[in-house]
């Protein structure tokens, strides 16, 4: 069963605060999230669009999406869904979850 990916608004308001080249990084994961879910989540067909991507499970239901970078996205999985919450640095990302 493919996952769709959806966005909050907070998503959109976290990229307000990122320079040119980390919204490409945020854009370029973002496609690797989109090839990961639609190839039924095989990572390694993600892996040809770029070998550094990762996703892992922070503190259910959040997940962490990024490529070799200090930049990262937070989702949230909820059945058939995946809601990307938040683009933002690793310091950005824990100052996050300790607020939750």
């Amino acid at each position: 069963m493919p996952l769709f990916l959806y966005y909050r608004p907070s998503f959109s308001r976290s990229l307000k605060h990122l320079g040119t080249q980390q919204k490409q990084v945020v854009a370029k994961i973002l496609e690797c999230l989109s090839a990961y879910y639609n190839s039924n989540c095989n990572i390694g067909t993600v892996k040809e669009i770029d070998s550094g991507f990762f996703y892992k499970q922070l503190q259910k239901p959040y997940y962490e999406a990024g490529i070799e970078s200090n930049i990262r996205v937070v989702l949230i999985r909820e059945a058939d869904k995946c809601i990307a919450v938040l683009a933002g640095n690793h310091d950005q990302i824990r100052q996050f979850l300790n607020n939750i």
